[in-house]
């Protein structure tokens, strides 16, 4: 049986322990570090998890500047931030230079945290078959090139209408938002949830 994965990261042991029993089951491995080095560790241990949740205070960095840091490493992980402390330049912060998918404030609610993080293994399969999609289409239009090279009575002109030379990823980033918007509108909205 496939399992998700999720790394939990907080240097409070009476919450990375909550968290993980609320959030362990069947199909979840449940990866735990109490800050941001052992995180560090345990990703590169165990390859990317599909989500890391993360507290904003941590010993000598910032939730938010780990995720920055390991954004560019893994850029498919969904990231959730946690903060005991709303500020909204904070969240824009995280938002923009994370590419932080949630902002949530403590204490977070256990019902809908469980529902997030489900919304959060959801966007993160679709991320990935986006990207699977798209090597496939790329590939695709490799092969279609070099038959028409090599066999261009085989590949008419109005092949040429139609033949995929470019993917636009850019439009194709823009339609699986559409997507999230339309199918997970929870997951675009920034919703406060409580955990004590």
């Amino acid at each position: 049986m496939y399992k998700h994965s999720l790394l939990i990261v907080d240097d409070e042991p009476h919450i990375l322990s909550s968290l993980k029993r609320i959030l362990e089951g069947e199909d979840i491995e449940i990866l735990t570090a109490k800050d941001a080095e052992e995180a560090r560790r345990v990703l590169q241990e165990r390859g990317e998890a599909e989500v890391v949740i993360c507290d904003n205070k941590l010993p000598g960095i910032t939730g938010l500047e780990f995720l920055t840091s390991v954004r560019r490493l893994y850029p498919d992980m969904v990231m959730i931030l946690l903060t005991g402390y709303p500020d909204l330049n904070s969240a824009i912060t995280a938002i923009n230079k994370a590419n932080i998918w949630r902002y949530i404030l403590k204490p977070i609610e256990v019902e809908e945290l469980k529902s997030l993080v489900k919304q959060a293994l959801d966007y993160n399969r679709i991320l990935r078959e986006n990207r699977f999609l798209l090597q496939i289409a790329r590939k695709q239009a490799e092969w279609l090139k070099i038959l028409k090279e090599k066999h261009p009575q085989m590949m008419g002109d109005e092949a040429d209408k139609h033949m995929p030379y470019i993917i636009d990823e850019k439009r194709v980033s823009e339609l699986v938002r559409e997507f999230m918007k339309q199918y997970y509108p929870d997951s675009i909205e920034n919703k406060q949830h409580h955990i004590d």
